[in-house]
């Protein structure tokens, strides 16, 4: 008899890239993984650019910003984005409107969000922090972005982060270093450079493959277990082997149950 297989709760993937101060690479990051999240299966990912301003507040469609090439929230959307949310606020504002971006996006396989200051009001699933050419040198607002970060970025100084300040200890968090060439990784055109920001981006998208993976058995679950049906249809779902997602949910001590084809 087959499993009564229950519809998902859609809640799309919220991840968010900061950094440690302005120019040090966030948006470079973002574009590369954007053109690598809409390949794959669950695809359709929408963005948020936040700019912090002194005393007004906005929100803006990308698509009007278009025509001008240099911005930040065009490139997002070239990159992959099929919608990019434009906010302007003082950081006291951001809360409401923030929210208001994230419900035009909600259809979204995923939300990927640029700035430090939203990690203050959104519990993100996947958070990623951009080191500049300097690992000392970090703003006061960027200090929350890294004490929630599950990825760290790192430019190409010695890896032993440990003496870093400010950085998160956590046995959890994945750390990735970028070959800098000339101090302009954005610029870079070495196919050294390249392939270093590829890895990087590689142990992001690994992080978010867990976190989605991880997201949906939890959604699945019920009292601490699966049943293999279930679980069959979240692997085919996922686009993702029996193997991944028993070992996951070992982790999660979730039993998967009733399995009789031997795939758990």
């Amino acid at each position: 008899m087959s499993a009564n297989i229950p519809e998902l709760r859609h809640r799309p993937l919220l991840v968010c890239v900061g950094g440690a101060h302005s120019s040090c690479g966030k948006t470079t990051l973002a574009g590369q993984l954007l053109k690598r999240l809409k390949g794959r299966k669950n695809g359709r990912w929408g963005a948020v650019k936040y700019t912090q301003t002194a005393f007004y507040t906005s929100l803006s469609d990308a698509v009007d910003t278009m025509p001008q090439s240099d911005k930040d929230t065009t490139r997002l959307l070239s990159a992959g984005a099929e919608q990019v949310q434009w906010i302007q606020s003082p950081r006291h504002e951001l809360e409401d409107i923030l929210r208001i971006a994230l419900d035009k996006l909600w259809d979204m396989d995923g939300i990927l969000v640029e700035g430090n200051s939203p990690v203050e009001h959104i519990d993100f699933d996947v958070v990623v922090f951009v080191f500049g050419e300097d690992p000392l040198k970090i703003k006061d607002s960027a200090k929350k972005a890294l004490e929630k970060a599950s990825v760290l970025i790192l430019r190409e100084f010695p890896p032993d982060i440990n003496h870093l300040p400010y950085v998160p200890l956590s046995c959890g968090v994945k750390t990735c270093n970028v070959r800098t060439y000339g101090g302009q990784w954005n610029a870079c055109t070495a196919d050294e450079a390249k392939d270093s920001l590829d890895s990087c981006t590689e142990v992001i998208m690994d992080e978010i493959a867990r976190k989605e993976l991880e997201n949906t058995l939890m959604e699945l679950s019920r009292d601490g277990r699966i049943p293999c049906e279930l679980a069959r249809k979240a692997a085919e779902d996922l686009g993702i082997s029996y193997n991944k997602v028993g070992e996951a949910a070992n982790n999660l001590k979730i039993r998967i149950t009733s399995c009789e084809l031997g795939c758990f």
